[in-house]
């Protein structure tokens, strides 16, 4: 049997191991050596307690006006005097993204007092008022002012 000594004139084709062993092992080292063993504290400051209420969340129910031929005023068809109602707007719509509100007059009620309602909406914080139509009527229109 002919046996090489390892000075045949082919390469060798087997892999070494033992280098990439080696690389391994030192990263292996480096990397415990560099991890920090005490980890910093961090301090977190937390905000007092505040003395104040929050927000309510906002309610997604609409806010209809509503006004009877004989001036009777209405908020979501519960009845208000009309200076209870500029409070109770301001109330509901602070809390609100949208402030929208629905208007729901009575063919026969006063023009005079229609108005008065609509400002008295304006005026303490709506943005875009809509007058409801019949249920016989598709759509409702809203007015932008």
């Amino acid at each position: 049997m002919g046996m090489s000594a390892g000075g045949g004139k082919g390469a060798k084709s087997d892999i070494n191991v033992t280098p990439l062993v080696d690389v391994c092992l030192v990263l292996l080292i480096i990397f415990m050596v560099m991890v920090p063993r005490n980890v910093p504290e961090i301090s977190v400051r937390i905000p007092p307690e505040s003395k104040h209420p929050q927000r309510q969340k906002p309610t997604q129910e609409t806010l209809v006006i509503g006004l009877t031929k004989d001036g009777g005023i209405t908020l979501n068809r519960n009845p208000l005097d009309r200076t209870r109602l500029a409070d109770e707007i301001k109330r509901q719509l602070e809390v609100r993204d949208k402030k929208v509100v629905f208007v729901d007059f009575d063919d026969d009620a006063k023009f005079g007092v229609a108005v008065e309602v609509l400002d008295l909406a304006k005026q303490n914080g709506a943005e875009v008022l809509g007058v409801m139509k019949k249920k016989d009527q598709k759509t409702p229109e809203t007015l932008r002012g």
